[in-house]
């Protein structure tokens, strides 16, 4: 088995290439923003759902329990919109580094391929550009 090209100082010099440039991303405060907001619309949203059931339970008061069972559903509705946009820009760092990351990967792969694929002009029709096939499937 071949050993493959070590990507290590590849990736030290893009990051020293990152760090040189000292551009900061305007998006990360934004997002982080919009991160604490949903994390405090969630609990908010949590704490008036608790608070209005005693309230609605404590009264006979039809009108009183009416504004407890409105604080309710508005605690539910910004506990939903909380968690909505908790996930958003939780999944948004994390799909980013999983798209750097892929980027690099086919990056590597497409380095390593070029370095194996013969330099000689393939046959006409051959329909595995050159490459074996070991599978064990028929044809």
């Amino acid at each position: 088995m071949t050993s493959s090209p070590a990507p290590r100082p590849r990736a030290e010099r893009f990051a020293r290439e990152l760090a040189e440039l000292k551009i900061p991303d305007p998006a990360t405060a934004r997002a982080a923003l919009w991160l604490r907001l949903g994390g405090l619309l969630m609990a908010v949203g949590l704490v008036l759902g608790a608070v209005a059931f005693p309230l609605a339970h404590g009264t006979d008061n039809s009108l009183a329990q009416g504004d407890a069972l409105a604080v309710g559903l508005g605690g539910i509705a910004a506990a939903v919109v909380g968690a909505a946009l908790f996930l958003r820009y939780s999944l948004t760092g994390f799909l980013r580094f999983w798209l750097a990351r892929q980027s690099y990967d086919l990056d590597l792969l497409g380095e390593r391929l070029t370095t194996t694929l013969p330099t000689h002009p393939l046959p006409e029709g051959d329909p595995h550009h050159g490459v074996p096939r070991t599978d064990p499937a028929p044809r």
